[in-house]
């Protein structure tokens, strides 16, 4: 099953813990009437210097987790 990258929200938005921020992501959807629906949420991934890189991080994980998941 391919899923419909329009109703799959990915927060990669990285946590700071001891000078470096720590990829993470929250994978959520939408259900009927509006609400959101957490998927997965991935718990620490990796930690980094620069937060682009804990983010750009978090959604390529996300990514291959959703492929996966869903094909």
């Amino acid at each position: 099953m391919r899923f419909n990258s329009t109703l799959i929200v990915i927060d990669p938005t990285p946590r700071r813990a001891d000078g470096e921020y720590m990829a993470h992501a929250l994978i959520s959807t939408s259900r009927p009437d509006g609400t959101a629906c957490e998927l997965h949420r991935s718990g620490d991934l990796a930690g980094f210097d620069m937060r682009e890189d804990a983010i750009a991080y978090a959604k390529s994980w996300a990514q291959e987790w959703l492929d996966a998941r869903f094909g």
